[in-house]
C-alpha cells in the first residue's frame, strides 16, 4: 500500500501518518490489492468548530476506486470516520464481486435495454432562464479501458449518479448515468 498524505492550509500532528497507515491498512482485509491511498487534509475556517478539518481519502485497488470525505474538529477523528465509510464500501464491493445470484452482465443489459418513456411536450407558458455558472473545480484522472459492467459496478461503489469511463468495446469515452426510474442509461458519442 502506497500512502500519500497531502495537506492544504494546515500542518499535521506528528502521529497522524502512523495513525493513518494503521487505520487504512485494515482495508486490505476486503481489498487485497490496495495500490495507492491518498489522504488529503484541509483546514477550513468554518463557524462550526466541529467541521474545521476535512479529510478526503481515495483508495485505488486494481480498477476500483473508493472515496470518502468526512469533517471533524480533529483530523484524526475525521480520518477515522472516513476509514469507517471506506470499510463499509469495501465490504459491499467484495460482496458484490462474489454475489452470483444475478450476474453483472444481465443487470447491465437489462438496465441499458430498458425503454425510456417518450418525453412530454414542454408547457407553453413555461419560460426557463439560463443561469451562467463558473467552473469551480477541475479533476484530472487516468482512464483505463473498462467494460460497461465494470463501469456500472464502479458508479454504484462510488455512489455517484453518473460515471465517465473509457469503454473497452468502442475505445471511446462514454457516460453511464442513473435514471429517475431507477434504471441506468448510457451516453456513447460517435465521432462526426
Amino acid at each position: 500500500m502506497n500512502l500519500t498524505i497531502r495537506t492544504h492550509h494546515t500542518s499535521l500532528f506528528d502521529d497522524f501518518e502512523p495513525h493513518a497507515a494503521e487505520r487504512l491498512a485494515r482495508l486490505e482485509r476486503w481489498l487485497p490489492r490496495v495500490d495507492d491511498v491518498v489522504v488529503e487534509v484541509e483546514h477550513e475556517e468554518t463557524r462550526a468548530a466541529a467541521h474545521r478539518y476535512a479529510v478526503q481519502v481515495t483508495v485505488r485497488s486494481g480498477s476500483s476506486v473508493l472515496r470518502a470525505e468526512e469533517r471533524a474538529a480533529d483530523p484524526r477523528v475525521a480520518l477515522d470516520a472516513a476509514a469507517d465509510v471506506l470499510s463499509r464500501q469495501a465490504r459491499r464491493h467484495k460482496k458484490r464481486l462474489h454475489d452470483r445470484h444475478l450476474p453483472a452482465k444481465e443487470m447491465v443489459a437489462d438496465a441499458l435495454n430498458a425503454s425510456a418513456p417518450p418525453p412530454g411536450p414542454p408547457e407553453p407558458d413555461e419560460e426557463e432562464e439560463y443561469v451562467l455558472g463558473k467552473i469551480v473545480r477541475v479533476k484530472h484522472f487516468t482512464a483505463k479501458p473498462i467494460s460497461q459492467e465494470e463501469a456500472l459496478a464502479q458508479m454504484d461503489l462510488l455512489g455517484h449518479d453518473f460515471y465517465l469511463f473509457l469503454d473497452e468495446a468502442t475505445d471511446d469515452y462514454a457516460v453511464l448515468y442513473k435514471r429517475d426510474d431507477g434504471d441506468h442509461g448510457l451516453l456513447s458519442p460517435r465521432r462526426g
